[in-house]
């Protein structure tokens, strides 16, 4: 069993900047969950506070519900694939599959002479009691410093009361800790043990096992320096199968391979996955990668969940224009305009000439007949400025006349792009960019003016100001 449970998880660094605000979310056992998110939305910080690299700031994390924010990175038993392999050069594949497992020893219980378990006084518990009761001391003396703050005139942040109940709940549970030191130093409740390395045996055992499952078997008297980037990728996930940990924690494992490589390793580490079976939690800034690997989806941006799903309902119920235009490829198209009541009408835009930054939004003559079902969603938006979201592969290309009202538009292209059996087509409508894909032959060029058609059954529509689907 792996559950995982982040509860209001944040961090925030010394410099008073916040990578990562209130994250929510239970990641279920043998569950492939993917962070995906632009460089700089807090994936990778997330990825780090589960594996202990970082500290959190304010938050609960559970692993199979036991609280693990203060317990070490070597204690919670997790396995991370980083971006860079981290492979020993002096070593061939054998002896990095190994090198965990010959560095790390294990708890075997001693037995009296008659075979009997010997029981001890639990010295673990015992410590992590006396860690949290000094970590409450510090909280007491720091309460009682704005105390005195407080009562010298200066401002601070928190009330008198807030400071008071503070230190009567820290000291409440300091007592109580020591109470539970006493009992545990009266009672010896565990099993003796001693720690001792992996036999050579077991070792060799488990490190044939992971090379099989990975096809490293003919490579292990190889040194990283004679394989291929793919090859000593798959070495450091066997660094991290051979381990058998409870999570596996993969920080954009594939970024450093070539295009043809990355998708061969896409489905290889899905398979291993599924071999496998523990807890995986992925981070990308692939969208292509996590629509393909995941069980569910993580969508961040600048440090907050903006969705969580399954590839399927992200890509078809986005709850935002940001989800809605990172998940695709190419990204959903968003053409802005007003609702009259019974149209959609594109606006024209222009920039500002004082401010290149700013566009100009000006009425056209081009509408769009809206069926019954868009109308009733948009109805407390008549006369409101709303945005048109349809992905490239929901507008076809029309043979015919250019109505200027209903699902048929005129176009102007500017590039396109043939991908062997399907064709891109970069175009524009009242200065506003669109795309579109299509399996048909097309000869276009730039400049030249064609008819498409919207499958307004797929379109969704969006508020300017909240950007929230409606």
């Amino acid at each position: 069993m792996a559950n995982i449970v982040f509860k209001n998880i944040n961090k925030i660094y010394e410099n008073n900047v916040q990578a990562v605000f209130d994250f929510n979310l239970e990641v279920k056992d043998k569950e492939f969950i993917v962070l995906v998110g632009p460089s700089g939305c807090g994936k990778s910080t997330t990825l780090r506070m589960l594996a202990g690299l970082e500290s959190i700031s304010s938050g609960e994390l559970y692993l199979d519900g036991v609280l693990i924010n203060d317990i070490a990175p070597v204690d919670r038993n997790m396995a991370m694939v980083f971006q860079n392999y981290a492979l020993y050069p002096h070593m061939s594949v054998y002896e990095n599959l190994a090198f965990g497992l010959k560095m790390r020893k294990f708890p075997v219980e001693i037995l009296d002479e008659n075979g009997n378990h010997i029981l001890v006084v639990d010295k673990y518990k015992i410590a992590d009691l006396k860690y949290d009761n000094r970590k409450y001391n510090k909280e007491i003396k720091k309460a009682r410093k704005q105390l005195e703050k407080l009562s010298k005139g200066l401002e601070i942040k928190e009330s008198k009361e807030d400071l008071e109940n503070l230190i009567l709940k820290r000291e409440e549970e300091i007592k109580k800790n020591e109470e539970e030191i006493n009992k545990l130093l009266a009672n010896p409740s565990t099993y003796k043990y001693k720690m001792v390395k992996m036999p050579k045996a077991q070792i060799e055992e488990k490190v044939n096992y992971a090379a099989s499952i990975l096809g490293l078997t003919p490579y292990l008297k190889r040194k990283p320096a004679n394989l291929s980037g793919g090859q000593r990728q798959r070495v450091a996930l066997g660094r991290a199968i051979v381990r058998n940990p409870k999570v596996f924690l993969m920080d954009e494992p594939l970024s450093n391979l070539d295009a043809k490589l990355r998708v061969q390793m896409r489905s290889e580490i899905t398979k291993i996955h599924k071999r496998v079976g523990a807890t995986t939690v992925y981070v990308t800034h692939d969208q292509t990668e996590a629509m393909t690997m995941a069980d569910r989806m993580v969508v961040m941006k600048d440090g907050y969940i903006q969705q969580i799903g399954t590839p399927k309902e992200l890509y078809f119920n986005p709850v935002n224009m940001f989800v809605a235009g990172f998940i695709g490829a190419p990204s959903m198209n968003f053409i802005k305009g007003k609702f009259d009541g019974n149209h959609f009408m594109v606006y024209i835009v222009e920039e500002d000439s004082e401010d290149s930054e700013k566009e100009i939004l000006k009425p056209s003559n081009i509408k769009i007949s809206l069926p019954q079902n868009l109308k009733d969603k948009l109805k407390s938006y008549v006369d409101k400025d709303v945005v048109l979201g349809i992905r490239p592969e929901d507008i076809s290309l029309f043979r015919g006349k250019n109505t200027s009202e209903g699902d048929i538009l005129k176009v102007e292209s500017d590039l396109s792009e043939l991908l062997g059996n399907e064709t891109i087509i970069y175009a524009s409508i009242n200065n506003q960019n669109i795309t579109l894909k299509t399996e048909k032959e097309v000869n276009s060029k730039e400049h030249q003016e064609f008819y498409i058609k919207l499958k307004l059954e797929k379109a969704h529509f969006f508020d300017v100001e909240t950007t929230k689907v409606i």
